[in-house]
Order: C-alpha cells, then structure tokens, then sequence
C-alpha cells in the first residue's frame, strides 16, 4: 500500500474478481490503509469487507469533486453489496399527461415507460384522486380509450355534463384542447397564482359584459382551484427552490445482512409543495444514517435536471463540502444542505419524515392499521384480476329488494378507496310493478345515472349531489349472469359502457364479467374478493333494510288508518305512547282512553278494530 497515491480518487475493493466495494477519499492511500489496519474498534462492514477482499484498484482524479463522480458512475455500473444501492420506489401512483393528440390524464405506477409526462408520486392516492375530479371541473379533458383512427362516435354522458369537450365525436378544437393542457401542465407543476388570475380575469370580463352565466362558471372553477390551494397548508414565504429529504431505515436485530430503507424527498417550488418522491434503499446494516444520506444525494441529484438552491435534511451527510461543491458546479450557483431546528422548514421536513416511515411500513408490509393494508391490496388485486387501467378508487354495489313485487327498493352503496362512504350511499323505491328482480335493477341504474347528469347540470349552481355527480371507476352488481347481462343493457343504453360492470353471485362466491362464461379468477382467500364481498353484503344489508322500514310504514299504515277517525295527529300519539302497532293492538280499553289526544269513542273503535282480527280475542 506505500505505493499507493497520497491524491484525490477512487478505490475499488475485488474479491474473487468481482466488484464489492467502490470508494472516494482526498487521499487514497490513507483510506485504503484504514482498512486494513485492524488494531483499532471497527463495524461489521468493515470486517467482512477487509476479510473478503482480495485485490484493490485505484483511479487517480484531479480533485474531490471528480473523485465524487467517478465513484458515482462506477457504483452505477458494478452495483457493489456494500454501497448503498438505490431502487425507484414504484408503488406509489404518478399522475401522467398522455402524448396522444388529444391527451388524456391517466394515473401511473411506472416511470420508466417513455411515453407521457409524469408528475408525482403521491402516497396519499386519495388526495391525488380529488386533485384529478378538481382538475376535470377546471379543465376538461377527455377520459376514455378513444385514437383518432377510431373515427368520430356519439359522444359520452361527461360530454354533456360539461367534463369533456369530446374529440371523440369532432366537437374539440385542438388548439384549444392543448391550452388546457398546457395549463394542466402548469397546475402540476404548482404555477397555481398564474391560473388563478387568469380565471380572476375571465370571470371579471363576463362579469362586466353582462353575461352573469359564464361568469359564474369562471367563479366555480376559481373556487375549485382555491381548494387546491386551501388543501396545501405548508407554504414558504420566498419563492427559493427547496429539496427536504428524510430517511426510515427498517429495524433489524441482526447485524450480519443487509439492511433496507425508505428515503422520502418533498420538492417545494417557489414556496410551495409540488411533488415527492420515494425510494427504497439496500445498504449493509452497519452503515450509519450520514454515510446513508451521502450516498443518496450523490445518486439523486447526478440524475436531476433541477438542483435546488437549498436542500434540508435531519443530519448532515458525510462528505458534506465535497457535495455541496458538486452540486454547485453542477447548479453553476450556490447550494447549501442544511439543517432546520425550527419554523416552517422544520415542520415540512417533520411531514417528509413521516412519510418516510410510512413508507417504510408498506416497503416491509406492516403499518399500524393493517385492515387498511389489507384493503389496499384487495383494491389492488381488483385491478390486476380485471385488468383495469388504474385501481378503482370508487366501487359502486347495487341490490334490489322485495316480497312478491310489493315494497320493492334498490341500494347503491359506494366505496372509495376500499372503505365504505356511507353518506354517499342511496336508496331508490321502485316504480316497476311486479316482482321482476332484473327490471328492477334496470330502473335503479338508469335513474342514478340520469340523477348523475342532472348533479352535473346543478354543479354549476353549486347544488350538486356528490353521491351521483361522480361516476365509478368500478360498479358491482350482487347476482349472477341476468343481474349482469340486464345492467350492460342499461348502461350501453345510456353510453355509459365505459363504466366496467362484475356481478358477484351468493351461491358460489364467484365473479363474473359481461360476456364471460367463466369466472374471473380470484380465490377465496383473496383480498379481492374479500372486499367485494364486503360491498355486495353491504348493498344486500341496506336493501332489505330499506325494504323492511317500508314494509313496516305500510302496516302501521293499513292497521290505523283504516279506523274511522284516527287521522295522522291521532295515529302518532298512539303510536309516540306505545311505540308499535303491535304494543297498541294488545293495549287495553283504559290504557287508550287515558291518552288526551284520543277522544273515549275513537278509543273504543281501535280496541273493537284489534279485537276483531283474525287470531285475536277480545279484551
């Protein structure tokens, strides 16, 4: 090792012939000696990697910046076990702008696909899902499966509803198309104050010109685009760009193997939270938090196009002036990793770190709540079963209920994200006569979705009924083939066909897709079929519940009032004192004489009416 250069560069530690190790230091010699020499404490890695190796090579540079790239590149290449090796975090859903003539936004979990423009990832897909619905209400784009070689057709139900300008049916122009994406483009990217002063102005110029109608359209979309705003609560003052990046590293009672990690990096621009990023880490387990970070940082940003001015962190990295000087030649301009203690910096780096261990525990498949990590993986598993293009957020499940077609009603329960929204759900009571269950179901869906093209016409007045203005991504229906086959029917009747529809039978757990003899393959145990099951009882349970509440107004309707003079004030002080018809027909001559509301002749008539019915005699 004495002829080892005293300068700037990089090691490489073999063993057997193959890369384990790749190193940077100011003085090469000295580095590599520290390794071998072993009179003093050192780590596990350490040992393992002095008692594996067998050869060390050297690459001299002029400096340690250089030294720092070629390190970088060099672990690129042999991914070495004890470097700290970086994987894309893929499980988080990007939003993604299509490169099609008329693009479309599309939820996406891959990155490296080269088509479109990706913007994201967001943990939170429930968030990203109503920042979606926000920006369809501003700027309406198309959502379907339609190419310009398909030819025109009739347009959709989103068309009509405002949610579509329809470059399906020849209706869009496209360089008005490609306004809105463009401004789309820039709303993801956080320029929220340009947008909002161009509708400001726009809702002012209809304002002034008379034409209240369009400017309240302006109005709404302002609003919309507020929500946004309002959603984002952390906000810097100045417009500097600002990286924050914290670490979760997976505990481990073992030394001996590698050890994993979640890195998680917020992307605040001029002041404002624009997007995030999340990677999993594999390092040797001994490896300390600053070397971790260092590592990191040195394979982000040789990749980023933007490096921000100041990049925040819960400790300092190693190497800290060597990376500050790389990124500043690279920036060509000023940059500082820096530590906040206080303020707002330190809390939207306390927020990164939270979602760094949450991270951590969907990387590991634990968390805290592990229903709701099992409901994501059913809502997942529904996905890729029924090849969907994204998860379906929002599940709609319908059931009909009825004793020989009278007190006949309909259910549609919703689910969003897996999780039951019960203030969304709705009861229909049926207008079809006769018990024929596939009727039946016919007319609730046709009245939900006629319902959800008259909440999109209110929507502008802002009387919208959330439960019908949104349309699902999935609907289930609880029966077999003619439950499915007689919803398909009604759906392709109103252009909604782009809707997926599933039934999921009782008999034998089975789910079936329009057009399919066989059913689709999800086994018993799965959380898929778990989750849907929990939507078919759940529409099943609020059915016949409904049902029996009727069932049990039209009896107490039939018994009283069919009583010469017992009206509806009368009917409801009888039933507020004993609570049930069934209390009042076994209430003696007194005790009905002895309400205030009930005269002794109308007292006396409800106790010769009971006594008189089949079964009962007289008191």
């Amino acid at each position: 090792m004495k002829n080892f250069p005293q300068k700037p560069g990089v090691y490489i530690i073999r063993s057997e012939g193959k890369v384990i190790y790749v190193g940077k230091s100011a003085s090469i010699q000295d580095r590599v000696r520290s390794y071998f020499n072993s009179g003093k404490a050192e780590s596990v890695k350490t040992k393992n990697l002095r008692d594996e190796a067998d050869e060390v090579d050297y690459i001299v540079t002029d400096s340690e910046v250089e030294a720092l790239i070629l390190e970088e590149n060099l672990i690129k290449e042999y991914r070495p076990k004890y470097n700290v090796l970086l994987k894309d975090n893929k499980r988080y859903p990007y939003i993604k702008i299509t490169d099609e003539k008329f693009p479309q936004l599309d939820v996406s979990r891959k990155r490296g696909d080269g088509s479109g423009e990706l913007f994201g990832p967001y943990i939170d897909s429930g968030a990203m899902r109503k920042t979606l619905d926000t920006i369809e209400k501003i700027f309406p784009v198309r959502d379907c499966s339609w190419k310009p070689e398909d030819g025109y057709r009739r347009p959709c139900l989103r068309h009509h509803i405002d949610l579509c300008p329809a470059p399906c049916a020849g209706k869009a122009d496209r360089d008005t198309y490609m306004e809105s994406i463009e401004k789309i483009r820039d709303l993801l990217k956080g320029k929220i104050g340009e947008i909002a002063d161009q509708l400001k102005e726009k809702m002012e110029i209809s304002s002034e010109n008379k034409d209240f109608e369009k400017a309240a359209e302006w109005r709404d979309k302002l609003e919309a685009l507020k929500k946004i705003t309002r959603d984002q609560n952390v906000r810097l003052s100045d417009e500097l760009d600002r990286d924050f990046i914290a670490l979760s590293i997976e505990e481990k009672s073992g030394v001996d193997s590698g050890a994993r990690g979640t890195i998680q990096v917020f992307f605040v621009r001029a002041g404002r939270i624009t997007g995030q990023d999340s990677f999993d880490l594999e390092f040797p387990s001994e490896e300390e938090p600053p070397a971790i970070l260092s590592g990191f940082i040195k394979k982000f940003y040789s990749n980023r196009r933007v490096i921000p001015a100041e990049i925040y962190v819960e400790e300092k990295p190693e190497d800290l002036s060597v990376i500050e000087k790389w990124l500043e030649e690279s920036r060509a301009g000023k940059v500082e990793i820096k530590v906040p203690e206080r303020g707002q910096k330190k809390k939207i780096l306390d927020m990164t770190s939270r979602n760094a261990r949450y991270g951590m525990g969907k990387a590991l498949g634990v968390g805290t709540d592990r229903k709701k990590s099992a409901t994501d993986r059913g809502v997942e598993e529904i996905q890729e079963v029924l090849g969907l293009p994204t998860p379906p957020h929002r599940i709609e499940g319908y059931d009909v209920s009825n004793i020989s077609g009278t007190d006949s009603v309909g259910s549609m329960v919703v689910f969003e994200g897996g999780r039951s929204t019960n203030r969304k759900y709705r009861r229909f009571r049926i207008q079809e006569k006769g018990p024929d269950d596939y009727l039946m179901l016919q007319e609730v869906l046709r009245r939900r979705f006629r319902h959800g093209l008259d909440a999109g016409d209110e929507e502008n007045e802002g009387e919208a009924d959330e439960s019908f203005s949104k349309f699902p991504d999935l609907i289930l229906i609880d029966g077999g083939k003619g439950q499915l086959n007689a919803s398909t029917k009604v759906l392709e009747s109103l252009s909604m066909d782009n809707i997926p529809v599933i039934g999921l039978a009782k008999e034998y757990e089975e789910v079936y897709r329009p057009g399919n003899t066989a059913p689709v393959g999800l086994s018993r145990d799965s959380e898929g079929l778990k989750l849907l099951q929990r939507i078919r009882d759940e529409a099943h349970r609020f059915a016949v519940d409904y049902h029996r509440r009727l069932r049990q107004k039209r009896t107490v309707r039939s018994s009283l009032d069919s009583i010469k003079g017992v009206g509806p004030k009368r009917k409801k002080a009888l039933l507020s004192t004993f609570n049930s018809v069934n209390r009042v027909r076994n209430a003696s001559l007194e005790e009905l004489k002895s309400i205030s509301e009930i005269p002794d002749k109308v007292a006396e008539r409800v106790a010769e009416f009971f006594s008189e019915e089949p079964g009962n005699s007289p008191n």
